[in-house]
C-alpha cells in the first residue's frame, strides 16, 4: 500500500473563523506526525456569499505556508447541488472552494453528496390530493439528481485545469430521515401497508423511498451518480464510519459495499463507531457516547468497524489517508495516527495485527 500519506481534519466548529486557533491547530497536528491537515473551507472563513475572499484566503495561505504540512480541503456541509431554491449560489460556492483549494496547493476537494432538502420541501409543497407530499414522486428526485451530474462535470472540467479532484463523500442516516418516517405513520397506511410500518420487522419497503432523498447514504447509488459524471478527476471519499452506519441501517453488506466503491475511491475518513444511528432529537455527545449512539467520529479502535478487514482490500490504494476525529479526542491524535500507520503496514506484509483495547485496563 504506496499512499501518499496521513492526514487529519481541522474542525470547522471548532476553528470558527479564528486564523490564530488554526495556526495552533496545525502546529499540533505537525507535532503529532501527521503529513497533512485538511482544510474546512467554511471553517476558515474563506467564502462569502459564493465569492473568495482573497484577503482571509492569502493571510490563510500566509499560515499554512510557516508548516511542512500538505493539505486536502472539505467543502462547506451545507453544499448541496440538489438544492433548487439556492442553485446559482451553491454553485458559485462550490467553483470558488475549488478556486481555494488550488490557491493553498491542495489536490482533493471533498464534498457530501447531494440531498433534497425534506422540510422545506414538505413545509413548500404541502400535500397532494391523496394527502401525500408531493415531495415523494421520483421524478423531480431524478431531475435534480441529474443536475447535479450535469453540474459536477461542469465543475469537474473547471478542478481539472487547477489540478483539483472532486471526491465526494458518502453520508449516513440521520435524524431528518427518521422524521420522514415518524411522518409516515400519520398518512394511516396510505403510503405503504401497515406491515411496512412496524417498528418490529424490517422497513426496506420504506427506506428504499427514504433513501432516495439522499442518495449518498448507499454506495451503490454513489457509485452510479459517479458512473454518470464520468470525470477522471472525480470519485468518491469513502467515509467509513458512514458507510459502516448506513449498512446497519438500511440492511445492506458492508464490506460488499466497500468492494464495489474501490474503482472511484479518491480519499479516505477513517473514524470509528457502533453503528447505531441517531434516532432521536438529542444531539449532544455527552447524552450519546454513553450509549454509543451517532456519527461518532472516534479514534481507531474504539468502535466496531472492522478496519483489519477494511485494509485487506485497499492494498492498492495510493491517496491520501484523512483521520476524521472529533477535537474531544485530540489527547489521542497521536494514538489514532499509529494505529493507522500499523494498519498501512499489516497490508504489505499480512502481519496479523494486535488486537488494543481501550476498554481492557490491561491494554493501556
Amino acid at each position: 500500500m504506496q499512499i501518499k500519506g496521513i492526514g487529519i481534519n481541522v474542525d470547522s466548529p471548532t476553528i470558527d473563523g479564528d486564523l490564530d486557533l488554526l495556526e495552533k491547530t496545525l502546529g499540533s497536528i505537525q507535532d503529532n506526525g501527521f503529513d497533512y491537515a485538511e482544510i474546512p473551507v467554511h471553517g476558515v472563513d474563506a467564502i462569502f456569499k459564493g465569492r473568495l475572499n482573497w484577503f482571509q484566503t492569502r493571510a490563510i495561505i500566509d499560515i499554512l505556508k510557516k508548516f511542512k504540512l500538505k493539505y486536502t480541503v472539505h467543502g462547506p456541509d451545507l453544499l448541496n447541488l440538489m438544492d433548487p431554491s439556492n442553485f446559482k449560489l451553491q454553485r458559485e460556492i462550490f467553483k470558488s472552494g475549488i478556486e481555494f483549494a488550488n490557491a493553498i496547493g491542495a489536490e482533493i476537494f471533498v464534498y457530501h453528496s447531494g440531498k433534497i432538502p425534506l422540510q422545506g420541501e414538505i413545509k413548500r409543497e404541502e400535500l397532494g390530493q391523496n394527502g401525500i407530499p408531493k415531495v415523494l414522486f421520483p421524478k423531480k428526485i431524478e431531475r435534480l439528481k441529474k443536475i447535479e451530474v450535469k453540474t459536477l462535470q461542469e465543475l469537474a472540467d473547471f478542478a481539472k485545469d487547477l489540478g483539483v479532484t472532486i471526491a465526494i463523500e458518502n453520508t449516513c442516516p440521520d435524524l431528518k430521515e427518521e422524521t420522514l418516517w415518524e411522518l409516515s405513520k400519520q398518512f394511516n397506511g396510505r403510503m405503504f401497508p401497515p406491515s411496512a410500518l412496524n417498528p418490529q420487522t424490517p422497513k426496506p419497503i420504506f427506506l428504499q423511498e427514504v433513501r432516495k432523498y439522499k442518495y449518498g447514504t448507499k454506495i451503490e447509488e454513489l457509485v452510479d451518480q459517479v458512473k454518470k459524471i464520468d470525470r477522471d478527476n472525480a470519485g468518491i471519499t469513502l467515509d467509513f464510519g458512514h458507510a459502516y452506519l448506513a449498512s446497519k441501517y438500511y440492511r445492506f453488506k458492508f464490506l460488499d459495499s466497500i468492494k464495489l466503491a474501490l474503482p472511484y475511491i479518491k480519499h479516505l475518513h477513517i473514524h470509528d463507531c457502533f453503528g447505531k444511528s441517531q434516532q432521536s432529537y438529542e444531539e449532544q455527545d455527552i447524552n450519546l457516547i454513553q450509549f454509543g449512539i451517532g456519527d461518532m467520529h472516534m479514534p481507531v479502535g474504539w468502535g466496531e468497524i472492522p478496519y483489519d478487514k477494511i485494509f485487506h482490500l485497499l492494498k492498492n490504494y495510493g491517496g491520501v489517508i484523512c483521520l476524521e476525529l472529533k477535537p474531544r479526542y485530540k489527547k489521542f491524535y497521536k494514538y489514532s495516527l499509529e494505529r493507522v500507520k500499523e494498519l498501512v503496514e499489516s497490508t504489505s506484509n499480512n502481519h496479523k495485527l494486535k488486537k488494543v483495547s481501550p476498554f481492557s485496563k490491561y491494554d493501556n
